[in-house]
């Protein structure tokens, strides 16, 4: 049996891809993963299957269609290794221990397209940015209010869907997804 992060982009954001967390964790259930838990509302979920990465991304993202009627939403899924990779592999350890909440750690579905690296080193922000494989590491040491870095022009630089998560989330979702392999 297998352990699960399941990241979910545009899950009640802004007031759109509303998705209550009760009625996910029930669906999940109901489609045969076990041990089911959410993180906040904005759209995480570990649990274990005996399935492949790729089989419970399928599964969750016709869930999210079929019983939500949410189609602009997209399935990321990391194993408890690649989670903890990726946290490993963090450039900007001091904006982790000032400033985590300010600290996003963005997961690409697959590699970004060609010419990314230079598409966001274009940026002329505040912010530090490091894309690495699969992840984008941003720094947003002014502050994600008042950045000009917007998810738009992530999608235009990467041209791969992604999805971020602040540095105390994705540090919680580890260790909630490492209590499963206990």
């Amino acid at each position: 049996m297998a352990a699960y992060v399941a990241l979910l982009r545009a899950v009640n954001v802004s007031g759109t891809g509303k998705l209550p967390m009760a009625a996910l964790r029930a669906a999940c259930e109901a489609a045969g993963l076990e041990r089911v838990s959410t993180y906040i509302a904005s759209g995480n979920i570990v649990f274990s299957s005996p399935q492949t990465a790729a089989t419970v991304k399928t599964l969750i993202a016709g869930l999210l269609h079929e019983r939500f009627g949410l189609t602009k939403n997209h399935v990321l899924v990391r194993t408890p290794e690649k989670l903890a990779q990726a946290i490993a592999a963090n450039p900007f350890a001091d904006a982790a221990a000032t400033r985590p909440n300010l600290l996003m750690l963005t997961f690409l579905d697959g590699p970004a397209a060609e010419g990314a690296a230079q598409r966001l080193a274009d940026h002329r922000g505040p912010e530090r940015l490091h894309l690495d494989g699969e992840h984008l590491y941003i720094d947003y040491a002014e502050g994600v209010a008042r950045s000009k870095l917007t998810p738009a022009f992530l999608d235009r630089a990467l041209q791969v869907p992604a999805t971020a998560r602040n540095w105390n989330t994705a540090n919680t979702l580890l260790g909630m997804v490492r209590a499963l392999e206990a």
